[in-house]
């Protein structure tokens, strides 16, 4: 009977044992709280705010060219350069600039709003431009400036 060869049964359950332990970390590793697709979604949520964020930052250079061509959107020319001295971009405007500079701007609005940013003695309430994106971002824009400013937690 010693010359029969053959599986043991302790080597059938020692490698059972091994792919068990083996398929539990390949599951925790793609389905874990730090796993792979995790951490692929939180890098897809990053890429669309950023893409929206790219979106309005040219949309408000487009704005701040026109406004320093000294078109429709300069309200005052004061200046000895003769470039306007006052911006002032409404939410029709600056709506308008983001579907002119992209075609798949995803902007359910863009109204006005007020908010409460960081200052050196405390909070200060600002009028702002709020642009709503579908996916329930939100981005704002002083008027004046064309900054992009984020809302005080």
């Amino acid at each position: 009977m010693r010359n029969q060869k053959g599986i043991t049964l302790i080597a059938l359950v020692i490698t059972i044992i091994v792919l068990l332990i083996l398929a539990g970390v390949s599951i925790a590793m793609l389905a874990g709280d730090n796993g792979i697709l995790t951490r692929s979604r939180e890098a897809q949520t990053t890429t669309i705010e950023k893409s929206n964020e790219e979106i309005v930052k040219m949309a408000i250079q487009d704005l701040l060219t026109e406004y320093h061509a000294g078109g429709a959107i300069a309200t005052n020319i004061t200046n000895t350069n003769n470039t306007p001295s006052t911006l002032e971009i409404n939410s029709e405007e600056l709506k308008n600039a983001i579907y002119r500079t992209t075609s798949d701007a995803n902007i359910s609005d863009v109204t006005d709003a007020t908010l409460n940013i960081a200052e050196d003695d405390g909070e200060e309430e600002v009028s702002v431009l709020k642009v709503d994106f579908t996916n329930g971002q939100d981005i704002y824009v002083l008027p004046t400036t064309g900054q992009i400013v984020t809302a005080q937690a």
